[in-house]
């Protein structure tokens, strides 16, 4: 007897759950797809972006990128070993339009450092008015003095000189005009400043007056005036809060001046991490080319991004602090590591002097560690 084997193949739907399963993947799918042709709109528009802002080609800015990363990569898996701290030497000179014959001298002198085991950026400023007996010479001079020592390499002799009477090691300088800061203030669409004082100066240099042809007090100066409390600041308003020298009450000294700097420099910091913009970037990027490449190289920034990200995975992603930071000064305090010597010691030069040098280097110390 023949029997016919019938194979029967039956389709079952599958149960519900199953099939809000499938639909479900089906959808992640699709939405994979999706955000990664939304990821290459995207990035591709970003680099178009960012390109043009920094005048840069694209293959450039690939070539750059792939460089960074595989430097960083490099360093992350070798952080262990890097240096958690990195001390800065910026000099701020007052370099003006209308003002090229006249010596380059440094209005701000910052030292900043970067603290990876602490997270936090210190700053101290040096008074410009500070006079070095052993140079002859206030210590806001010295980039001009470095000029004819050094050439292009001005920022040497600063850094030289600050390193060995604070007895401190200075990793980068960065030296920016009064008119490049501005312009950096500018890229980033200004700065919001916590006023702590209201003053006002009747005798504000106007900038691009020609001081060789001009003597008329009328033209040279202009009156400004700042309220207290919290404000939003353009670059050229900023510029004028950092500079003003001649207001009536404290804030016409040297350590007004100088806390003012360090309070400029904190709301750039501020604003710049905030910054989303390919073409804001691209501009940022550009400045930095022009301006920082040769002092602090993308090697060297990448080295210190990859600490900073073991920092942040170690600290839950806890923000970078800010510690603002005043040499003191005697007799004010009796401890005063500089002092205003009078006038007839000084030859009728208005200065600061270093009281004790053994003094001035720990107190320098302390604040960096």
């Amino acid at each position: 007897m023949n029997t016919d084997l019938h194979l029967v193949l039956e389709y079952k739907k599958p149960k519900l759950f199953v099939r809000v399963l499938l639909w479900l993947l089906g959808l992640l799918f699709l939405a994979t797809i999706a955000s990664l042709i939304y990821f290459d709109v995207k990035s591709n528009q970003f680099i178009k972006a960012f390109t043009a802002s920094a005048n840069i080609t694209k293959e450039e800015f690939l070539n750059t990128v792939t460089a960074v990363l595989d430097q960083f990569q490099s360093d992350y898996e070798k952080v262990a070993e890097l240096p958690k701290k990195y001390n800065f030497l910026i000099l701020g000179t007052d370099k003006l339009t209308g003002r090229e014959g006249e010596p380059e001298l440094t209005d701000t002198i910052m030292l900043l450092q970067l603290d990876l085991e602490s997270g936090k950026i210190k700053t101290l400023s040096l008074p410009r008015d500070l006079y070095l007996d052993d140079y002859q010479t206030k210590i806001n001079a010295l980039y001009f003095y470095g000029k004819e020592k050094y050439g292009e390499d001005a920022a040497q002799l600063p850094k030289e000189v600050i390193e060995k009477i604070g007895n401190i090691k200075i990793d980068h300088v960065l030296v920016i005009s009064i008119e490049d800061l501005e312009k950096l203030i500018a890229i980033v669409g200004g700065i919001e400043i916590d006023v702590p004082e209201a003053f006002t100066d009747s005798q504000f240099p106007v900038p691009g007056v020609d001081v060789s042809e001009v003597s008329d007090p009328k033209i040279l100066y202009e009156e400004i005036s700042f309220e207290k409390g919290l404000q939003n600041m353009d670059s050229v308003t900023a510029l004028k809060y950092m500079r003003s020298r001649h207001s009536t009450g404290d804030q016409g000294t040297d350590d007004a001046r100088s806390l003012r700097q360090q309070l400029i420099l904190q709301a750039l910091f501020s604003k710049m991490t905030t910054i989303r913009d390919p073409q804001i970037f691209g501009q940022l990027y550009r400045f930095y080319l022009d301006r920082f490449s040769k002092n602090l190289t993308l090697e060297e920034i990448a080295s210190i991004g990859a600490v900073f990200l073991d920092y942040s995975s170690k600290n839950e992603g806890k923000n970078i602090e800010f510690e603002k930071h005043q040499l003191s000064i005697y007799p004010d305090d009796e401890n005063g590591v500089i002092y205003n010597p009078p006038l007839w010691q000084s030859e009728q030069l208005w200065v600061y002097k270093i009281k004790d040098l053994a003094k001035f280097s720990e107190s320098i110390n302390v604040i960096f560690k």
